[in-house]
This record gives C-alpha cells, sequence and structure tokens, in this order.
C-alpha cells in the first residue's frame, strides 16, 4: 500500500497491525517521536512521506509500550541474550535508526492487532500531505430515499441509496497538513476538513 492507502485503511478499520522491525523476533507497533521541529526533519530531510496518526506517549504506555533504548553493539547483545531486543536499537557506525527516536508497543504474539477503538481509543491528530484528501467513506447500513428523505430498504429504485460517513477518528481528531514551504502543519480543528 501506499501511505496514504494505509492512512486510509488504519481510518477505517481502526487497527493498527504489528510487523517485525528490522531484526528483531517480536512484532511490534512502531512509532517515532516527534516533537515539531523533528517532524520538519523525518518529512523535509530524511524524506518520510507525511502521511499517519499522531497519538500521546501515555496512549502508548497505556498500551504496553514504551521508548526504545539507543545503546552500544555490546549492551544490544545483552538485550538479544535476554531476548529484549525489540526494546533496544544500535547505535553502532552501521545504525542508521537514530534519526527516529521510536517508541514500540510489542505484540509477540503473531497475527494479532491492537484495536484503536479499544486499547487506544482515540487520536491526539492524522497528518496528511495533500491538503484536498480525505478517507474514504464507510457504509453505515441505512439507506435514504434521495427525493423525498425518506427511509428506505434496498429495493432497486435508483433513488434509493445508502448513507455513508467519513471514518470516527477523522471526525474527531485534529487533522494536520503538511505544507512543504513552510515545512510545518497547517492544523484543523476535529470535523472541519469533511
Amino acid at each position: 500500500m501506499s501511505a496514504s492507502e494505509r492512512l486510509d485503511s488504519i481510518l477505517r478499520s481502526e487497527l493498527l497491525r504489528s510487523s517485525k522491525p528490522y531484526g528483531v523476533e517480536c512484532a511490534c507497533i512502531c512509532f517515532s517521536e516527534s516533537p515539531p521541529a523533528h517532524l520538519a526533519h523525518l518529512i523535509a530531510d530524511r524524506q518520510f512521506e507525511p502521511w499517519g496518526i499522531v497519538v500521546t506517549r501515555e496512549v502508548v504506555l497505556d498500551a504496553g509500550g514504551g521508548a526504545v533504548a539507543y545503546v552500544p553493539d555490546d549492551v544490544y547483545t545483552q538485550f538479544r541474550a535476554a531476548g529484549l531486543e525489540h526494546w533496544a536499537v544500535r547505535t553502532g557506525t552501521d545504525s542508521t535508526w537514530m534519526h527516529e527516536r521510536e517508541w514500540r508497543v510489542p505484540v509477540p504474539d503473531e497475527p494479532k492487532t491492537i484495536t484503536l477503538g479499544v486499547q487506544l481509543t482515540s487520536l491526539r491528530a492524522v497528518l496528511i500531505g495533500d491538503p484536498g484528501w480525505r478517507p474514504s467513506s464507510i457504509r453505515t447500513g441505512m439507506w435514504i430515499h434521495m427525493q423525498d428523505g425518506t427511509p428506505c430498504h434496498v429495493c432497486g429504485d435508483p433513488f434509493c441509496q445508502e448513507i455513508t460517513e467519513l471514518p470516527r477518528l477523522w471526525l474527531e481528531s485534529e487533522i494536520w497538513v503538511w505544507d512543504m514551504a513552510a515545512r510545518a502543519v497547517t492544523r484543523h480543528p476535529p470535523g472541519t476538513l469533511i
């Protein structure tokens, strides 16, 4: 999936799927800690795509996650020997991951997912790279007659259409639109970009 397709999937399903970080046996959900200046560095300088979700540290901690330790090779070997390599990143000369300031939520039994609506009940924000982008609408199962506005059922009438709506997380979250020229986000209150 492209970055925008992945974000669309997350918003519609309210699921974050785990994967195994490089060199790690335990599946995790991974986050990058990004204050505004660091977010600009990741997107503008490191070429990360400006599509994603923004959560708070408390949400990650409540889901059983935490900050990853950035350690020398000999200490990383000790983490690995203890089966805890998912909590550490090597800082050797060939390590290229230091810029991420990573946080992880371990999910040891694959295939397992964390449901945003349960473990992660809300988002701080949704980050998008295109001000005109909107997530795919979700089917509601409710039908309405488009001429008179009365409820109807699937009946073959071309004016009887299913009502759709934007995903809950999109409507309830602040939307951050990346502005490449300004190297910053423009913030929109919840429910205003519909």
